[in-house]
């Protein structure tokens, strides 16, 4: 399920930079034959392929400062939109070209161009590879084009990230979780394989996935002991009556979330247990989004643990809540995250990702 945020940033690319002549191939990931070796590289990251003497200065300053902006999402801290690593051509390997989001820019003096060129396609040194060419033969329209409009490809690569894990998940999702949604609910959602079960009940399912994200050794320079930090990702869904309107009220919908998380979602502590945080600065954000051609509350924000002082932990969270079109239920399904030692992009982009492989089935 492409978003409408996938549109909104295609047609950016379109329509965003009428006084240049912008050319994109639009292929989905994966067309191209297999022949092409596989994208590599680190998730949220691009590598941006320029010369070094080009790089130095003014555009290095408007490269820093548009992927430094911050990530819109439930964030205890800023984060930056997205990572970049910059290289001159003549280094770049073959390996380093497969790298997944992948940015050439080209100063071509010689060239009599009228205005900045801007090619877009997938698949051009590897298989899911997202591929932004920006070339002119100013350099002084060249870093006024990057000023006014690189942060549309920021936002494409950004994207397309999101999109490559939809595809991961809807791939090889959760068999037992899925089938198990679609009988009590009527939706289809594909959770990871690894994740496990922890209720299954009439009227709500939630599995845990975790993960082990980095192992240390004892440092006996420094003291530090070792050991392995771990990432968990936790997918709930339930469902409650459709009685009017005032079902889907947010008021109403966060009083019912708050309500199933106490319940079913114990904390670290005795009788500690999963809320959610509504602190001024933290509050829950809601936008209004279609599944299917239904319209749906998204909820972003901070979940914490409450009922006892001595626990800790917090992380963010998305929700999505909606009414299903033949059972006159609201379904919500929830998908929060507890990474306490890492940066958390990219887990919440697993989350949405989760969340946006939501079908109505019926």
């Amino acid at each position: 399920m492409r978003t409408l945020l996938a549109t909104i940033v295609l047609g950016l690319l379109l329509t965003n930079c009428t006084n240049e002549s912008v050319k994109t191939d639009n292929l989905p990931v994966g067309e191209v034959s297999g022949k092409l070796p596989k994208a590599n590289g680190k998730p949220g990251q691009a590598l941006i392929s320029i010369d070094n003497d080009l790089w130095a200065g003014e555009i290095e300053a408007v490269f820093k400062s548009v992927f430094s902006e911050p990530a819109q999402g439930p964030y205890i801290y800023s984060e930056p939109i997205f990572d970049f690593i910059q290289e001159d051509p003549s280094t770049i390997n073959k390996t380093r070209k497969k790298h997944r989001n992948f940015m050439r820019i080209i100063l071509e003096e010689d060239d009599k161009l009228t205005n900045t060129e801007i090619q877009v396609k997938r698949n051009n040194y590897s298989n899911g590879q997202l591929y932004v060419q920006i070339r002119d033969s100013k350099k002084e329209r060249l870093i006024d084009f990057l000023k006014k409009d690189l942060k549309t490809y920021v936002l494409l690569f950004d994207e397309e990230e999101t999109d490559r894990l939809v595809a991961q998940y809807k791939n090889a999702p959760h068999l037992l979780f899925n089938e198990t949604a679609k009988e009590r609910f009527g939706i289809s959602i594909s959770v990871p394989q690894s994740a496990k079960f922890k209720a299954d009940l009439d009227h709500i399912i939630y599995a845990l996935d975790k993960s082990a994200d980095e192992v240390t050794k004892d440092n006996p320079k420094t003291g530090a002991k070792g050991g392995t930090y771990w990432s968990q990702r936790g997918i709930l869904v339930w469902d409650s009556p459709y009685e009017g309107k005032e079902s889907m009220t947010p008021e109403n919908i966060m009083a019912l979330r708050d309500s199933v998380l106490k319940k079913y979602v114990q904390g670290t502590e005795k009788d500690a247990y999963m809320t959610t945080e509504y602190y001024p600065t933290h509050k829950p954000t809601l936008q209004y989004i279609n599944i299917d051609g239904n319209e749906a509350v998204k909820i972003e924000g901070l979940w914490k643990q409450a009922g006892n002082p001595e626990a800790l932990g917090g992380g963010p969270f998305v929700q999505y809540s909606f009414r299903h079109p033949t059972r006159n239920r609201v379904i919500h399904a929830n998908a929060h995250i507890f990474a306490p030692r890492f940066d958390k992009r990219e887990y919440i982009r697993q989350i949405r990702a989760i969340l946006k492989t939501i079908e109505i089935l019926d």
